[in-house]
């Protein structure tokens, strides 16, 4: 392992391989990317459930996912490597008055950023959506531009575009601790069970796991790790292709296309945090009974795979993308609540800019500072989380 960078990246998950390549394309120097895992994305990136949309409630939210969906439709031009990757949209069911009047809210935002963004009314619903149960269900929204992707070749593509831009990948390299100067001010190396990296810049792309690094360094950031669970079908053909990421809100249950089945996830509400990624059977048959409701023909579906993974929860669910307090020379890029692989290719070009701009430009990042938290009036609570 080289024992020296001008910049290391801490985590290689999908956000952690975009910071590195976004760093690297802009000739950012020794770009050295440390990865505790034998493989890169084992994680939350891994265990995701692959889904890329703008239909968020925050302004920042959906201009971070506008500026990655470019990114992903212009993946073979500037990244080069395979990607699947499915834009048959995402359709929110609405079934309350207050969900109606919150997307009718965002509906407009979304419309002044330049969405083509479609309001169905519950006839169109069962139209385009025949394998949907439209009992209570007001309206939708679709979005086209909205999708899916494949999580590996997301991270394996960064990460390839990323070596080719200069930049080193280690795995199987965990972060001890976090070196400061004799004032406690300035970051002057990372520690390793691999030994020491001497650095000046360090940025935290660690995911759930970020809280305990950071605090190797003194600070707190506050994010915290909470279960998800997906149940994959085995193959499934009731629901024709294409149909969308199809997610009713209320329930916070979602389905899409996934290796021929059908993936299905939903929030447990009364979870806490912990590392805890066990798969738990007893929600996981609510799972099924609530797809079931809201769409009858998953009865003809059969479990094929279960698993769990971590959100990377914030207090607001928007992420931090900011300097490590008052700390020269590190940076946070973590938090994004179940939203890390649709950002990721934002994430990275925001970091880069606030690293090495000072000041991101592509997108105004300032209400995710880190300081937003210690001024509750600063805090905008993203709603359209599932």
């Amino acid at each position: 392992m080289q024992h020296s960078a001008d910049i290391v990246v801490i985590g290689g998950g999908c956000i952690g391989v975009s910071v590195a390549y976004h760093l690297a394309k802009r000739g950012a120097g020794k770009v050295l990317l440390l990865e505790r895992d034998e493989f890169l994305g084992q994680e939350s990136t891994g265990k995701c459930a692959g889904g890329i949309r703008a239909q968020f409630s925050t302004e920042v939210n959906t201009r971070l996912s506008l500026l990655s969906i470019k990114a992903f439709e212009n993946w073979q031009t500037e990244i080069g490597e395979p990607l699947q990757y499915w834009q048959w949209g995402y359709c929110f069911l609405l079934t309350s008055d207050e969900l109606v009047a919150s997307f009718k809210k965002s509906f407009e935002m979304w419309k002044r950023l330049g969405m083509d963004v479609e309001w169905w009314s519950p006839e169109q619903v069962a139209e385009r959506l025949p394998y949907v149960n439209t009992d209570g269900v007001q309206g939708a929204t679709f979005h086209q531009r909205d999708g899916f992707g494949d999580p590996s070749d997301i991270t394996q593509g960064f990460a390839k575009a990323a070596r080719k831009a200069g930049a080193t990948i280690e795995n199987n390299v965990e972060v001890t601790g976090i070196k400061l100067d004799d004032n406690n001010r300035r970051v002057v190396a990372v520690e390793t069970n691999q030994g020491e990296v001497k650095t000046g810049r360090v940025v935290l792309c660690t995911g759930a796991w970020t809280r305990k690094v950071a605090a190797l360094a003194g600070i707190d950031v506050p994010i915290d790790p909470i279960r998800r669970q997906i149940i994959v079908t085995d193959k499934f053909e009731d629901i024709k292709d294409p149909f969308p990421m199809t997610v009713d809100l209320s329930t916070t249950l979602y389905f899409h296309r996934e290796s021929g089945g059908v993936l299905i996830g939903m929030s447990d509400h009364s979870e806490s945090a912990g590392f805890n990624d066990s798969f738990n059977e007893d929600f996981g048959e609510q799972m099924l009974v609530t797809a079931m409701e809201r769409a009858p023909v998953l009865e003809n579906a059969v479990p094929k795979h279960k698993w769990a993974g971590l959100y990377e929860v914030t207090p607001d669910h928007h992420p931090v993308i900011d300097k490590l307090g008052h700390l020269q020379g590190a940076w946070v890029c973590a938090g994004f609540s179940g939203h890390g692989l649709m950002h990721a290719p934002a994430a990275g070009i925001v970091t880069a800019e606030l690293v090495l701009d000072g000041k991101a430009s592509s997108v105004d990042i300032t209400p995710l500072e880190l300081a937003r938290f210690s001024d509750p009036s600063r805090l905008h609570e993203e709603a359209n989380v599932i």
